[in-house]
């Protein structure tokens, strides 16, 4: 469950319109996603099928298959986050206790050489996050206020169908979706607590290969939200409307069921395709800005690693003074070429170049 989700339920239960619905990058998704809804309910509707529990799977189904990209594109970043992250602890300890500007700037340095020799940034796990937050907050509404906004053809029904058939079309295995399950032993109490263990299901999916080695802190923290979290969505489920804890229910399933099969069609692709693929689309966007392309050298390096690095981050192959010398390799030769014609840098880089030749 994205906490975003959890940001927006803090407003529900009032009246007015949540805070974002009229940001206009996010109303053109409300209305997309409300047609959707009112479409699942048009095709139900033409069978003789009345049923609001039905209309969400089929809908969070729809959602989260138009998200799916994204999700991959994460855990590929993720993936490779995981691979680096050996290399980048071992620079964070080379430089452990230095606190001055110049030996930051050098492990700035480093840091961005490791990132550029496996085609990842520090920033490439954010961008799909962030086209996906137009999405994620657009959802929430149209699932809390079907009733009343955003799905016309909820509408039609209202105006249609007989009373009874209306409020049948809100119970689910005996529980009104229209209510609160609250801490009552009711059968609706289930869906809090379904809610709770699966999100803590499709969590461990997600983090289960991408959780680094070595970072103790890291880990912790890492465990301590895949326990937090899904007990708060529970609690979440028991104070609202049934059939919003039904929605986040559906979804932590879907979710699961996608992890899985994206963890299995990961597992297939050794660690040196995904480098090389990140190396190929980083080089076309250096090449957009007139920089030079990655150097092979330090790519060709991590293929000694083979898939098993891939599940395992197992870097027993190279030997500290490799690595170093591979970022050693990279920063040099980005600093070198990335240099501005006529630039104090590059005459800098002409004098050592001189002295070289020459054994100055």
């Amino acid at each position: 469950m994205n906490p975003l989700f959890m940001l927006a339920a803090s407003e529900a239960s009032a009246p007015a319109t949540f805070f974002y619905e009229n940001w206009f990058f996010i109303k053109p998704f409300i209305w997309v996603f409300g047609q959707i809804m009112s479409g699942i309910m048009w095709l139900l509707d033409k069978v003789g099928i009345y049923n609001i529990a039905l209309c969400i799977v089929l809908f969070t189904i729809v959602t989260k298959m138009l998200l799916l990209p994204f999700t991959i594109k994460q855990q590929k970043t993720a993936r490779m986050q995981a691979v680096i992250q050996p290399e980048i602890q071992a620079l964070q300890k080379k430089y452990q206790g230095k606190t001055d500007s110049v030996s930051r700037q050098k492990m700035y340095e480093e840091q961005q050489a490791i990132q550029q020799k496996y085609g990842v940034s520090m920033f490439s796990g954010c961008l799909p996050m962030l086209l996906q937050m137009p999405i994620l907050f657009a959802l929430y509404p149209v699932i809390y206020r079907m009733q009343t906004q955003y799905v016309p053809h909820y509408q039609v029904l209202k105006s249609t169908l007989p009373a009874d058939v209306l409020q049948k079309m809100w119970v689910f295995l005996g529980i009104n979706l229209l209510e609160a399950p609250g801490w009552r032993l009711t059968p609706a109490i289930l869906i809090p607590i379904l809610v709770a263990l699966s999100q803590y299901l499709s969590t461990k999916l997600l983090t289960s290969r991408q959780t680094p080695q070595g970072q103790d802190g890291a880990m912790n923290a890492m465990k301590s939200m895949n326990y937090i979290m899904p007990i708060m969505l529970g609690v979440f489920a028991v104070s609202f409307p049934a059939f919003l804890g039904l929605y986040w229910l559906v979804q932590s399933l879907v979710m699961a069921v996608q992890q899985l099969i994206i963890n299995k069609h990961l597992d297939k692709i050794p660690i040196e395709d995904l480098i090389k693929e990140n190396v190929e689309k980083a080089n076309k966007k250096r090449a957009r800005k007139g920089l030079p392309p990655i150097s092979d050298k330090a790519n060709m390096s991590t293929r000694q690693m083979g898939s098993t690095a891939a599940k395992k981050t197992d870097y027993s192959g190279l030997s500290q003074e490799e690595k170093e010398s591979m970022v050693k390799d990279s920063t040099e030769y980005y600093n070198r070429k990335a240099a501005a014609p006529g630039s104090l840098a590059a005459k800098a880089n002409m004098v050592r170049d001189y002295n070289e030749r020459n054994k100055k």
